[in-house]
């Protein structure tokens, strides 16, 4: 099974804000799995 971490866990992890991961996100950069 899969770990999954929190968009806060992953900001912090990958060392940028959770406003960057949403924008990447946004972007197409980042796919998340969304539960």
């Amino acid at each position: 099974m899969k770990s999954l971490a929190s968009i806060g866990e992953a900001a912090k992890a990958l060392g940028v804000s959770i406003t960057t991961l949403r924008r990447w996100e946004a972007s197409g950069r980042l796919v998340p799995e969304h539960t």
